[in-house]
């Protein structure tokens, strides 16, 4: 086929045109997951995406479908609450858990409704002082509130404030850091910064960062892919060093008719403050 579409001037672009059109209407119906376009900003990336559905996560539709998918996992499929990904984190937090110096305060950036929290409970013994933060969007935190009433969870608190993550040692991110506009800048500005981070489902990769806009399924929304050096480096800045990075199998970024900006799979990281720093 590439070979005929070579052979006759002016086929080859008329044929990339109609793919480019065909996955433009493809994009825009509810296929979850799929990626489109580069872009340098938050803002490009929102103003080029389609009018069939909204932007962002704040959204009570999509609030309630995470609660379905919790509730799928902790009772139709009890034996596969965790995905390949989290046994990193599951390691790194009973870790620290265990330490009798770490005050048990996690700051879960992200965490929907309580995702985590509700997942990681089988699998790690949660000191009876512990106190689980999630950093969301109002109607994220609105449903994950009710959610947390019904299970008469006296754990786990919400808010909307990332500013509150200087209250806990742990933070915690997972596949949410490429959504936040600058995240160094925003740990920076802690008036007190955690003594550790854990952040999960990152697309970091060698080339130059950018922004691509994503189908949720239910809403689009930009998200940034990083270079990994430069990534790494903003945190070793704030005084951070890098203990362990893994991949992320389950977790890649596609974006058609930019092969040199896909992300194979993604990495975890997870990072301490040096003392002095802190």
């Amino acid at each position: 086929m590439k070979k005929l579409l070579k052979s006759v001037p002016g086929l080859l672009p008329l044929y990339q045109s109609f793919q480019k059109r065909r996955y433009e209407r493809h994009f825009s119906t509810n296929r979850y997951g799929c990626f489109r376009g580069i872009f340098n900003t938050f803002d490009e990336a929102t103003l080029s995406a389609p009018k069939t559905k909204s932007i962002g996560y704040d959204n009570p539709e999509l609030a309630q479908e995470y609660v379905e998918m919790l509730e799928s996992r902790r009772w139709e499929n009890r034996e596969n609450i965790l995905f390949s990904y989290d046994y990193p984190v599951l390691l790194w937090l009973q870790s620290l858990l265990n330490l009798n110096h770490v005050e048990p305060t996690i700051f879960d950036f992200g965490g929907n409704v309580g995702i985590h929290f509700y997942a990681y409970e089988k699998y790690l013994k949660y000191p009876a002082n512990l106190r689980w933060t999630i950093c969301d969007l109002p109607e994220i935190v609105k449903v994950g509130e009710t959610l947390s009433a019904q299970n008469n969870q006296s754990k786990l608190r919400f808010t909307l404030q990332f500013k509150d993550a200087a209250e806990s040692n742990i933070f915690l991110a997972s596949g949410s850091i490429q959504y936040l506009e600058n995240f160094s800048k925003s740990i920076s500005q802690l008036t007190q910064k955690p003594k550790y981070l854990l952040i999960n489902r990152l697309p970091i990769y060698d080339g130059s960062q950018f922004v691509t806009l994503q189908n949720g399924g239910k809403v689009f929304y930009p998200q940034y892919v990083f270079n990994k050096t430069s990534f790494t480096d903003s945190l070793k800045e704030l005084g951070y060093e890098l203990i362990d990075i893994w991949e992320d199998h389950q977790t890649s970024c596609y974006i058609p008719f930019h092969p040199d900006r896909c992300v194979s799979y993604y990495h975890g990281m997870f990072f301490t403050l040096n003392p002095e720093v802190a």
